[in-house]
């Protein structure tokens, strides 16, 4: 049986009152037991918090806990610190727990104390170095990233939010260091080839996608979390300029390919005040290393990801990402890319179009584009959710004027005769669009100019199994679906199609007014559009079924004929029967 702990706000007040002077610092354990048992009432939990916190503080200012090496440190002074830091230690591994409790108070103070700590103890580490070098609490700070990214369920919304807003979203040197410990995290068990914490991923991609303060100049990085390093002398950052600009003209890739070398050379005075460099923090080339450096760390997981990570990825990827790649890196995403086309669906639609935007804004070559786009164009395309989505991009893909025209003419084609099997509201879709693109092709016209009189299985050349749009033979068919539609039973397919017999006159159609037709706006279409001339044979009478809308009764002649219609009021049956 658990033994609960009946503490109460005053004997809180009360270990604090002992620990003011430093002498006797045992209430410390006692405080962090309170923090520890779950029976403890939340309220007094969060004044434990922050009574804690004012401790944890001054014996950090006052050199009592991590204090660098000292000759004049006597045995007990040694233990001391020992027992302190291992205090210290705990109570970060309590705040990190902490960032997942079930009430809001405690997670958000818990995130509060815990970056406060850290300016603190990286103020004290970089005013105890002789000179003075502004430095970073790396170790205590790696805690915190560990408690938020590796847990056993994902990272609560509030927690990312405040997170995000308050620190990487916010502090350039906070981001900084962010991105480097989570390549590090990432690499941890990468490289070990073992499968990532069940939510790491999750939660390391739920922060990156929703960070929108990149840097894209020297002068933005202008907001730092720790005073000294918003300090740092303007010769360095001069200094930091004159760096940025020679790898700028190599690779500034450097920085992140050399980051794990860097990291073992990295030696502190003392081991239990591990402090991390932190001159990279103003280099705009670091920040941008570091920020590509964590992407693609995230993405090329041996394992892989699942096809709801690779779909979140994807949506963010061409518009956070691929502006901040080098072409080194732009190569190796595009091999990412590629095996994400091979899952299908929305993804590979996705994936085609980050390849698009590598491609367009930064040169890439690559030749298998159009054959992955033209293996999308199934008939599936037709009846899923993105479709609208799709279409849009398919015509972005199919803009430029300079595309052959039998590769173009294999997307014509390929697309009139997915038609044929297609609702009503697709057809509609199809229809405009292929109009659009003979127009922007003209290439493409002998498609439905062709005077090509054939019968049997050479009627059409159309190679429909082939995967290659250039070996199709597109361009030797005809657009004879297309003319099939003319005769189709819905009143809007069969007007739409006759444009294709008329004289390509008329200017581009805009595609955002098909797009998302559905048989529901087609239906309200059709039902709030006003006859002009009544219909041969109507008499007038508005007749109505299923307990709808009632015959005029004042538009009958004779008595009778009234009598007989309010006597079938109320009988569904004899409504439909009655002529």
């Amino acid at each position: 049986m658990v033994k609960k702990l009946k503490v109460s706000s005053d004997k809180v007040l009360e270990l604090e009152r002992k620990l003011s002077g430093l002498t006797d610092l045992n209430p410390i354990q006692d405080l962090l037991t309170y923090l520890e048992s779950d029976s403890v009432d939340g309220r007094v939990k969060h004044k434990t918090l922050f009574v804690l916190q004012r401790v944890f503080s001054s014996l950090l200012v006052s050199d009592r806990i991590l204090g660098l090496k000292s000759t004049s440190d006597n045995e007990a002074i040694t233990i001391t610190k020992k027992w302190l830091l291992d205090k210290y230690t705990k109570f970060f591994i309590i705040l990190g727990q902490l960032l997942y409790s079930n009430e809001h108070s405690l997670r958000i103070t818990s995130l509060h104390i815990s970056m406060s700590l850290i300016r603190t103890e990286s103020s004290y580490i970089s005013n105890k170095t002789k000179p003075a070098t502004p430095q970073f609490a790396i170790e205590s700070f790696r805690r915190l990233v560990r408690s938020l990214l590796v847990s056993e369920k994902p990272i609560i919304d509030d927690v990312r939010k405040e997170w995000i807003d308050k620190w990487p979203g916010k502090c350039d040197d906070i981001r900084y260091f962010f991105f480097k410990e989570t390549i590090s995290l990432l690499r941890e068990f990468d490289i070990k080839n073992e499968s990532r914490p069940k939510y790491l991923t999750a939660n390391v991609l739920s922060i990156l996608e929703n960070i929108h303060t990149m840097p894209t100049d020297q002068s933005e990085i202008d907001e730092f979390w720790v005073p000294e390093i918003a300090r740092q002398e303007k010769e360095q950052v001069k200094q930091s300029n004159l760096e940025q600009t020679k790898l700028d003209s190599q690779d500034w890739t450097a920085y992140y390919d050399q980051m794990v070398t860097e990291e073992d050379e990295e030696k502190a005075t003392d081991k239990n005040a591990k402090k991390s460099k932190v001159r990279d923090t103003i280099n705009l080339s670091a920040h941008r290393a570091m920020y590509s450096g964590v992407w693609l760390t995230l993405l090329k997981c041996p394992t892989g990801l699942d096809v709801s990570e690779n779909r979140r990825a994807l949506v963010v990827l061409h518009q956070l990402v691929i502006p901040f790649l080098k072409p080194s890196e732009r190569a190796s995403l595009a091999d990412w890319l590629s095996d994400c086309c091979d899952i299908g669906g929305v993804n590979a639609l996705l994936a085609l179009n980050s390849l698009w935007r590598l491609m367009r804004d930064h040169n890439l070559d690559y030749p298998d584009f159009y054959r992955r786009l033209y293996a999308l164009c199934d008939r599936n395309v037709l009846h899923v959710l993105y479709r609208a989505r799709f279409f849009r991009m398919l015509d972005l893909f199919l803009s430029s004027t300079h595309l052959p025209a039998l590769l173009v003419a294999a997307f014509i084609k390929r697309l009139s005769r997915l038609s044929i099997s297609a609702s009503p509201a697709a057809i509609v879709m199809l229809i405009p669009f292929t109009y659009n693109l003979l127009k922007r092709h003209p290439g493409c016209m002998h498609l439905i100019h062709s005077e090509r009189m054939a019968q049997g299985e050479e009627a059409d050349m159309y190679k429909v199994e082939e995967t290659d749009p250039m070996l199709s033979n597109a361009l030797d068919s005809s657009l004879w679906e297309m003319s099939t539609h003319q005769s189709h039973y819905h009143s809007s397919v069969n007007r739409m199609s006759q444009i294709f017999s008329q004289v390509f006159s008329k200017p581009n159609f805009a595609m955002e007014e098909f797009l998302d037709h559905a048989y529901i706006t087609m239906f309200d279409s059709e039902i709030r559009r006003r006859i002009k001339n009544n219909p041969a044979l109507y008499d007038g009478k508005t007749i109505g079924i299923f307990g709808g809308h009632k015959r005029k009764l004042d538009s009958l002649e004779t008595d009778e004929e009234k009598d007989a219609v309010s006597g079938t009021q109320g009988d569904l049956v004899a409504e439909l029967f009655e002529f």
